[in-house]
């Protein structure tokens, strides 16, 4: 494992792609996604865009996340194959469905390989993890095709509290969702899921 990873399960990155701070790449994407963020029924509206908290959060990570990021915004640990956030329709929760590459579970005959770690070499060209967003060296991945693997995962549902979301503010351009509130709602929604997934994935690693 990387030596400079974060203890957490998600963060926002605050490097550069392209020459370009990848937060202001992510207000490019903000504006040319801005439907994303259209209020749609009864949802709370102004200047165009959705005022809604549980509908602004989903927009802003689904913009943040792969595959519409990439590079992505909102980066995670090399155990998490898989981070989807929705609102299960006819309700108003807020839900994560987070799949981890987990140990092996039980003893198994000799020649069974297990997800291989970041920087891992595995002398073939492997696969990358399922639905990862991140490059395939920063996750765990799966070894060659040419030999046998035995892959755990384990899926965590996750209800988020939605009182935690931040009410998004009148946009500044009509249309255009406002960077530092979908930044706040990225930020809230980090928040909530290392409240839960990181005691895991620590668990995981142990």
């Amino acid at each position: 494992m990387p030596h400079d990873m974060p203890a957490t399960a998600f963060w926002i990155e605050a490097g550069f792609a392209h020459g370009e701070p990848l937060q202001e790449l992510y207000g490019e994407r903000l504006a040319a996604w801005r439907t994303a963020f259209a209020a749609t029924g009864d949802e709370p509206e102004a200047g165009g865009v959705g005022l809604d908290p549980v509908h602004y959060a989903l927009a802003a990570w689904e913009l943040a996340t792969g595959p519409v990021a990439d590079p992505p915004y909102v980066r995670r640990h090399p155990r998490v194959l898989d981070a989807t956030c929705h609102r299960p329709e006819g309700t108003a929760l807020l839900l994560a469905v987070v799949e981890l590459a987990a140990p092996q579970q039980v003893e198994l005959p000799g020649g069974w390989q297990d997800w291989q770690p970041p920087g891992t070499s595995t002398g073939g060209s492997t696969g990358s993890s399922t639905g990862s967003s991140m490059a395939a060296d920063q996750s765990f991945a799966v070894p060659p095709y040419d030999r046998k693997a035995a892959l755990w995962s384990l899926e965590l549902r996750l209800p988020l509290d939605t009182g935690r979301l931040p009410v998004p503010t009148r946009p500044r351009a009509g249309g255009l969702p406002n960077l530092g509130d979908a930044q706040a709602a990225l930020e809230a929604l980090i928040a909530e899921l290392n409240a839960h997934v990181w005691p895991v994935i620590a668990a995981l690693d142990s």
